[in-house]
């Protein structure tokens, strides 16, 4: 696993040293210059290089390439004439990290004027700290006329702070070297005031002797710039410019001795400024998004060739677009195909409603939902049907699948080590029927989640409560006629009549608009210089394991080296996990509780279950958000113990041992071939289950008691409402066991705001593991092992953790670690997804 490094120091001071050499050895020049003079290559230049960014700037220093957040084209020409009346200077910049100029001018030479093209090709790259750049430089015909060489350039841009631009360039070219130093000052902290200077050392010149310059822009509002530029010889240079969207307009105007010399125009094609936004006026709320979610909701996705997979963060980021965008009217959603969690349906649907809330509108397509898709769509203002649909709406319920009868028939013992009356995630393989105390949390749990999925749908208006629990009681599946008289939805249409609908609820003419097209509409320039603040989004997602699930082992690396890290301002962790080994939930833990006398604000927003070893890697963090469906708590320590009680001996297979140590031989037994798990051939006597016992009790009084301290509350008001019990979010939030009801979007957004970073800061979200590129094929384990194809440290891509596998991840962490105490919540507390979707 590589983790993410500090700032680098070092190169940058390599770099500058370099830059340094390359502007003062100066050795004599030959008679006519190599290299364009500074004076005559920033003509097109508002500032100075290192402080105007785009591609013209590029020419002067390469580091602005790799400065550039998006592909930029620039076409420029000069209102003076030469001979002719051709064009004495024109030309073009293009790219973006890897770029191209070129540059046609009509200078003087022996007898009269002469043409030359300069041509140069870049290539940029960006740091924390700024960016840095080489280019190489070649001319075209005539440069035999002004001795025109090949030359190498190297730039170099620093912004350690949102005030402070150093830029440096260094060129070398048959023998000249030419340097070029700047400095630019923002007194504001932003674009709106900018003081620069530079210092260009031409050739053939002392270190001391080089050329100074400087000058103000100011940008009163954004797309609208003004600037004056003044340099040794009673030279000056005035620019007005003006942005419109993506489309920049500048002129140029140069003066010598009070005498206009030229003006130079320059048209900008997507320019690294902000621009004015004539669209939020002209297009105002006259555009609809259209979002089709068929697939499964996921925290990550592949990166390429995953068209199945839809990440939570890319659907509430789309959704907040269509909120914050004035050229939406609202969203158009097709919900045939969504597979979620009834968590995820949360926070989709505070989404919605956030959109409500901001005047805009929504309409929502269903086919044959479920009650959890239907609780979605009534956060919008129209539900279409289709006519062959079915909306399925039972109720909720919880199952449970009893196994002690099976183990006796595969003649398999089992004893549960249990000493806390809620602790029942290993009832599954000791009971026949369901315990007492372990009916009474369920009954919480299913009451909580219909609660407040009722009260969700009834708050639509679209029914009263009466009538919701009568239709789920009396017609738990209708079809959309029914639903249509009752007035459950307002059409019954295929998806084709999305936009029809949309029209009628904007009423008014509207366009339609892809995620994609919006997300480059709103994708404006970082002009604050400093390095952009980092947020770690950490996934502790499925069973509590050192090298699966939360991947203990590589994760709490990772929660170390973000701590550490001067960039990374705040961390997120995303907690879906029922629990399992301690000793993985620990390792998380240790390092998070490191960050409290860091400083460093961590937040974990939990998912659909954080309960147990899921609770342990919570509890230490500055703020803990739930949502109204998570299921968390379980503070509590079970384990158990399987046994060859006649499997062997129905199986045809025998043991035999040597053994030193009275307990030795707990550690063998029998293992089944194929399978290879291994079956201990007794149950634990007295003695050892004194000892168990003690070891559970021990490690039950360090969770409490870190609860406790991380929750700012009395050790024994934590042992009143521990004892294995799990909680749904709000009750939860009442015990103060989490802080706030909340998704992840507004917890990434309250950690920011922790870290002091200013509300709408283009901040860069981190996450880990990272995004594997490609999904593999499904082969077994051993397979794909032996192929290298298994997943590797820090590459998995999470997705949202199934119920059914929690069942087998809590028997496999029992049988692999027999004896060892877990920290694990029942699987089969979630209640049935199929029954509540």
């Amino acid at each position: 696993m590589s983790h993410p490094r500090a700032l680098p120091s070092a190169p940058l001071r390599y770099s500058f040293a370099l830059l340094a050499s390359l502007c003062v050895l100066l050795p004599a020049a030959p008679a006519r210059a190599a290299l364009p003079t500074y004076e005559e290559e920033s003509s097109l230049l508002s500032s100075v290089p290192g402080t105007d960014d785009g591609s013209i700037a590029a020419m002067l220093n390469p580091a602005q390439w790799g400065n550039l957040e998006r592909s930029e084209t620039s076409f420029w020409w000069s209102d003076r004439q030469a001979a002719g009346h051709r064009r004495e200077d024109y030309g073009v910049s293009l790219g973006r990290t890897l770029g191209f100029s070129y540059r046609h001018r009509m200078l003087p030479a022996p007898g009269g004027a002469r043409g030359v093209g300069d041509y140069q090709i870049g290539l940029g790259w960006s740091d924390p700290l700024g960016a840095g750049g080489l280019s190489y430089g070649f001319s075209g015909p005539g440069r035999s006329a002004f001795d025109r060489k090949n030359f190498l350039a190297l730039g170099r841009i620093v912004r350690p702070f949102p005030w402070l631009s150093v830029g440096s360039t260094g060129r070398i070219a048959s023998g000249e070297r030419q340097g070029l130093l700047d400095l630019g000052l923002r007194p504001l902290s932003d674009p709106r005031l900018l003081l620069f200077a530079g210092y260009a050392l031409e050739p053939n010149r002392h270190w001391d002797h080089g050329d100074l310059s400087g000058g103000v822009a100011v940008r009163p509002i954004p797309g609208l710039e003004a600037a004056g530029r003044w340099s040794e010889h009673d030279r000056v240079q005035l620019t007005l410019g003006v942005t419109l969207a993506r489309t920049g307009f500048r002129a140029h105007s140069r003066y010598e001795h009070s005498d206009r010399a030229a003006t130079e125009y320059v048209v900008r094609m997507n320019p690294p400024v902000r621009g004015m936004d004539p669209e939020a006026r002209l297009l105002a709320r006259r555009r609809f998004l259209e979002m089709d979610l068929k697939g499964e909701a996921a925290y990550q996705s592949y990166r390429y060739f995953d068209v199945s997979s839809l990440p939570l963060r890319r659907i509430l980021d789309d959704l907040t677009l269509a909120i914050e965008d004035p050229t939406v009217a609202g969203v158009a959603v097709n919900l045939s195909g969504f597979d979620a969690n009834i968590e995820i349906v949360w926070e989709v649907r505070e989404k919605l409603l956030a959109l409500r809330r901001a005047g805009k509108k929504s309409v929502v397509y269903l086919d044959r939902p479920g009650a959890k898709d239907y609780y979605l769509a009534t956060a919008a203002d129209r539900i279409l049907m289709d006519p062959f649909g079915m909306l399925t709406i039972p109720g909720v319920s919880t199952t449970k699948t009893y196994l002690r009868g099976t183990l006796e028939k595969l003649g398999l013992g089992f004893e549960e080590w249990r000493y806390f009356k809620y602790k029942s995630a290993l009832e599954t393989l000791s009971r026949r029927d369901m315990s007492e105390p372990d009916r009474e949390q369920r009954a919480d749990l299913v009451r909580a989640m219909y609660e407040e999925m009722a009260d969700g749908i009834t708050s639509s208006g679209r029914m009263s409560r009466a009538q919701y629990d009568l239709t789920v009681n009396e017609e738990p599946a209708l079809m959309p006629k029914r639903l249509l008289e009752l007035g459950w939805i307002d059409a019954i249409a295929g998806p084709d009549s999305l936009r029809e609908v949309a029209r009628s609820v904007a009423g008014r003419r509207v366009a339609f608009a892809t995620p994609r097209s919006l997300r480059l509409r709103r994708c404006q320039p970082d002009e604050v210089w400093g390095p952009r603040p980092t947020i770690a989004l950490v996934y502790a997602i499925g069973e509590c394991a050192m090298d699966t699930g939360i991947r203990g082992r590589t994760t709490s690396k990772a929660l170390k080296a973000f701590r550490e890290r001067r960039d990374v301002k705040a961390v997120v962790v995303r907690a879906d996990s029922p629990g399992g080994d301690p000793l993985a939930s620990d390792l998380l833990a240790r390092e998070m509780r490191a960050y409290r006398p860091s400083g460093k604000p961590l937040f974990v927003s939990q998912g659909r279950v954080a309960g147990s070893g899921g609770y342990w890697i919570s509890m230490d963090a500055g703020r803990i958000h739930a949502s109204p469906f998570t299921i968390t708590g379980s503070i509590g320590v079970i384990g158990g113990w399987i046994w060859d009680e006649g499997l062997g001996k129905k199986l045809g297979m025998t043991t035999d041992r040597v053994q030193m140590g009275k307990s030795a031989d707990l550690l063998g037994g029998l293992i089944l071939p194929l399978i290879g798990l291994q079956i201990p051939e007794r149950n634990l006597d007295d003695r050892e289950r004194v000892v168990v016992k003690r070891g559970i009790m021990d490690l039950y009084d360090e969770f409490t008691t870190h609860v406790a301290q991380g929750r700012g509350l009395p050790v024994e008001r934590v042992r009143e409402i521990a004892q294995g019990h799990v909680y749904a979010g709000r009750k939860a939030l009442e015990l103060k066991l989490v802080d706030e009801i909340a998704g992840l979007d507004r917890t990434i957004e309250e950690a920011k705001a922790a870290a002091g970073i200013p509300r709408g800061r283009r901040v860069r979200i981190e996450e880990y593991p990272r995004q594997r590129l490609f999904r593999l094929p499904s082969l077994p384990g051993s397979v794909a092992s032996r192929l290298g194809l298994g997943s590797r440290d820090g590459l998995a891509a999470p997705v949202a953790p199934e119920r059914r596998t929690y069942e087998e991840q809590g028997l496999r962490s029992m049988l692999m670690s027999p004896g060892i105490p877990l920290l694990l919540t029942p699987a089969s507390l979630l209640p049935d997804e199929p029954v509540a979707r």
